[in-house]
């Protein structure tokens, strides 16, 4: 498979054929009191020809993570979803407009979290019909990014850091960012944008899954 290959909507139907049993939360950072099961959506749709992913902003209202761009998904609803696959395709409607029968999963990603906020997240990706089913919330939407994933996968976009970017948590007293315990996983899109933390992480084992050049976090925290 040549390096053009390897980045089709095909491709990663076929790498996620391949997916084992999902690894649950690891508990890594922290263990909160209160566990909020929550589900997400990578939203993977074909732009001319190859692969791309498609990110949305948090708006600056947001009580967390405002300014984020992060995958759809949110907390999973007991008596409104039948499953955290039923939950991520909900928040998916509810966020980009993108109408289920639009949306196709193709795999399961490993668990993530707990997060911060305590969320224990189940990772979906999804093959969406195109371009034009996206019509996002813009009260839960301030922006929509659809990015190659094979831009997203070139070396110089990604980083690994354990220090949170400047403007989601910074020491009052030296200006300067606040550090956790781990490296995190960035990636660099546009014009000086960001992936990162738990999304980084998401979108790191995706790549894995595609490319087989990597361990998995969980792997490599194992």
């Amino acid at each position: 498979m040549n390096a053009q290959e390897q980045f089709t909507v095909a491709a990663i139907v076929d790498a996620c054929s391949r997916l084992g049993v999902p690894r649950e939360p690891l508990y890594f950072f922290f263990t909160p009191d209160v566990v909020i099961p929550s589900a997400l959506v990578v939203p993977v749709v074909e732009v001319d020809g190859m692969a791309s992913l498609v990110l949305t902003k948090r708006p600056a209202t947001m009580k967390n993570h405002a300014g984020d761009w992060v995958f759809p998904g949110g907390r999973i609803d007991d008596g409104v979803d039948a499953s955290p696959q039923e939950a991520a395709l909900r928040e998916l409607a509810e966020e980009l407009g993108v109408p289920r029968n639009s949306a196709r999963v193709i795999g399961e990603l490993d668990q993530r979290g707990p997060t911060l906020q305590g969320h224990t997240i189940n990772v979906f990706v999804a093959v969406i019909d195109s371009v034009e089913s996206i019509h996002p919330d813009p009260h839960e939407v301030s922006e929509v990014a659809v990015v190659s994933l094979a831009e997203l996968a070139r070396p110089e976009t990604h980083y690994t850091s354990n220090k949170v970017p400047y403007g989601y948590g910074t020491n009052e007293d030296t200006g300067e960012p606040h550090q956790v315990p781990f490296d995190m996983q960035f990636f660099k899109f546009g014009e000086g944008q960001l992936i990162w933390g738990t999304q980084g992480e998401i979108l790191w084992d995706l790549l894995a899954c595609l490319l087989q050049d990597r361990q998995t976090i969980a792997q490599i925290r194992s």
